[in-house]
């Protein structure tokens, strides 16, 4: 059966305008600055396809139910150790659109950019929601242990805020709504780069403060983020605790300090300007 998304993307030009502000936040908690704003304020998927079971844990033994927490708390992003405990979001290895159907969650994988002329993105955004081009796993050469599929986004040319793909953690029929992951301290997943691609990547998760669907911004909504510093060629497993997430400081307060982790609307991984870009994404879960 033909996977499908279904997206609406509004007002995605107004990203455009936190280029400047990316350029000034600098720092490395905030390094997606206002490229944040773009997808995440306005980007809603469904589909077709049909979510997996649920997953037991990582395929790899650093990401497995029963590993040390030693990066846990020893750093805020980084490679090895990994979590103690995981709820998987998704393993990837269905190959389809979905993420996984546990925990009352139901999202699917979609693509969004700052739509520069010439430029390409794969797989392309799809906001008629034909499904002519859905977003597919992509097989892994060679495999990364047991694990022989990640998310992945490649092209080039983008000169304004960049492009992301990512997915709604509940999405019915294209509505957004809340999903709670208080029980969770943040997340985790593996990521690397194509050979030559752009090594400057951010992970950006929204809630009610900063999220159309929260009513609190509207097309200037500055996603909690987090820069995946020290990303590479090489898989490297990344550890995100939610406190650690910041808004770029470009866009419309959240009017807290804090993700509020008991409504999340949507996980996204993002690359800015860019001659070129080529992430990968796998093993994304919850973790405590």
């Amino acid at each position: 059966m033909k996977n499908r998304i279904f997206l609406r993307s509004l007002n995605l030009a107004l990203c455009g305008l936190a280029v400047a502000a990316f350029a000034a936040c600098g720092d490395d908690s905030d390094g997606s600055g206002g490229a944040g704003g773009g997808g995440t304020s306005t980007t809603t998927s469904s589909g077709s396809g049909s979510p997996s079971a649920t997953s037991t844990g990582s395929t790899e033994p650093s990401t497995s139910s029963t590993t040390t927490a030693a990066s846990t708390t020893s750093a805020t992003t980084g490679a090895g150790g990994g979590p103690q405990t995981l709820e998987m979001i998704d393993d990837m290895e269905d190959e389809d659109n979905a993420i996984e159907a546990a925990g009352g969650r139901l999202g699917y994988w979609y693509t969004f950019n700052d739509k520069t002329e010439g430029a390409t993105q794969n797989p392309p955004p799809d906001p008629e929601g034909t499904g002519e081009t859905p977003f597919t796993m992509t097989a892994l050469e060679p495999a990364r242990g047991q694990s022989k599929y990640a998310a992945r986004s490649w092209g080039e040319g983008f000169t304004g805020w960049g492009i992301g793909f990512g997915f709604d953690l509940k999405s019915e029929d294209g509505d957004k709504t809340p999903y709670d992951a208080s029980a969770y301290t943040g997340i985790t997943f593996w990521a690397k780069v194509g050979p030559g691609a752009s090594t400057t990547a951010s992970v950006l998760i929204t809630d009610p403060g900063t999220d159309t669907v929260g009513g609190v911004c509207t097309d200037e909504c500055d996603a909690w983020q987090k820069s995946l510093a020290g990303i590479s060629e090489e898989w490297q497993q990344f550890t995100i605790p939610f406190a650690d997430l910041k808004q770029g400081g470009w866009g419309t307060p959240a009017g807290t300090t804090q993700i509020d982790a008991t409504k999340l609307y949507s996980i996204q991984f993002q690359v800015g300007m860019a001659e070129s870009f080529d992430i990968y994404i796998d093993d994304l879960a919850f973790y405590n």
